[in-house]
């Protein structure tokens, strides 16, 4: 079964860098005849694959051809992943094999697992791991595997995605909140960790103003321990989707930042839109002004094209 496939790479010290039995020359093997790369009669650059790379590919090319979905072809795939992890077929062709052998894909699961430890950011490792979820339909375990891989990186795209994926298709919602919380308070400027409380947020509770304000809060508590860390402002500004004028109290906070915070670009950059909101356009362009000349001067000429956009937009309504 899948352990002796297991067993038996191990034996071929695959992992440990060891001698490599090549297939040609094992006797389970003894009936397949390897299909070669066809690179045509002149190939005008030919890639100088290794002999192993080769060889397992070759061996792969044949079971794809005679569709053989057995044991041995169950290790040809495995091995086509050990020299090249991001090959799509031969994961396709893996999932195939173990659908049609009725494997245990929670075996599947551990291994794909200890692949995930050497290449995190693999696109079709992770996808192959959904796919097997998908047919199991059982995601035991899956956001303590994700949790692991981001103590590893808590920034992984892959990891997220597969983690909100998870919470969402099974609606395991319920502490996501306090795993966000506990991730801030290790690394406030982990914008992933900002973005899936956002996700939650949109997916578990109403968007009325009270939710918001809460979440607002939360936010500005972070905001104070790093207040030039642009993920809670950019969360504050989601929450309130552009209606200032229901939560007053963001006003004041940012204007208290200003005085207290004078060098912090992010309230002077809130409060342009705010005052922009209100119809307060002279306040709007002269913070425009002191953002372009001093605060964020890196993005002048964005300011500049602010200032003129509230001016214009001013002159439009007299």
């Amino acid at each position: 079964g899948i352990n002796a496939e297991y067993g038996n790479l191990l034996k071929r010290k695959l992992h440990m860098g060891g001698d490599w039995i090549p297939i040609s020359k094992r006797p389970e093997f003894a009936d397949v005849e390897p299909l070669p790369q066809d690179d045509g009669p002149n190939p005008v650059c030919p890639i100088a694959y290794s002999a192993r790379f080769s060889e397992v590919m070759d061996y792969l090319r044949r079971f794809l051809q005679t569709n053989e979905k057995s044991e041995r072809a169950l290790t040809i795939t495995r091995e086509v992943l050990e020299v090249n992890a991001a090959n799509y077929t031969a994961w396709y062709f893996r999932r195939l094999i173990l659908y049609a052998l009725n494997k245990d894909l929670k075996e599947e699961l551990n291994m794909v697992g200890e692949m995930a430890a050497e290449n995190p950011k693999n696109y079709q490792l992770w996808y192959h791991r959904k796919a097997l979820i998908e047919r199991t339909k059982d995601p035991t375990g899956e956001l303590d595997f994700t949790a692991e891989q981001l103590k590893e990186d808590s920034k992984n795209y892959h990891v997220w995605a597969h983690r909100q994926w998870i919470v969402e298709t099974f609606k395991l919602f319920e502490r996501e909140n306090e795993f966000v919380d506990k991730l801030l308070h290790e690394d406030v400027r982990n914008n992933s960790a900002w973005n899936h409380r956002f996700f939650v947020f949109q997916r578990t509770q109403e968007f009325t103003v009270e939710n918001r304000s809460n979440e607002i809060e939360y936010a500005f508590s972070f905001v104070k321990k790093a207040p030039n860390n642009p993920s809670p402002w950019n969360y504050i500004r989601g929450m309130v989707n552009d209606e200032w004028e229901k939560f007053p109290q963001v006003k004041d906070k940012c204007l208290g930042f200003i005085s207290t915070l004078p060098s912090c670009p992010h309230p002077a950059s809130i409060l342009v839109d705010i005052y922009e909101k209100l119809g307060e356009n002279e306040k709007a362009t002269q913070l425009c002004s002191k953002l372009g000349d001093n605060l964020d001067n890196i993005r002048r000429k964005y300011w500049q094209y602010r200032s003129d956009l509230i001016t214009q937009k001013s002159k439009t309504h007299q």
